[in-house]
């Protein structure tokens, strides 16, 4: 009976440390969507940032022109 307790101690603690182990590679898989989410997010906000410029540069060249079309 000894050997069977034992037995059943050594299945519960490998199924603990598997578990375990799928929970840690759930929360690094988590962080890593987190971390792309992020970048996604960066790059949209940098191309936004960049067409926002382009568009006050046009802007301010068209009032430009207006303003020396009307001299």
């Amino acid at each position: 009976m000894h050997n069977g307790v034992i037995s059943m101690y050594l299945v519960h603690e490998l199924a603990t440390e598997q578990n375990r182990s799928k929970i840690e590679l759930a929360e690094q898989l988590r962080l890593s969507r987190k971390v792309l989410a992020l970048r996604r997010a960066r790059r949209k906000e940098h191309r936004a940032e960049r067409r926002l410029t382009e568009a006050w540069r046009r802007a301010a060249a068209l009032r430009a022109a207006l303003e020396a079309a009307d001299y």
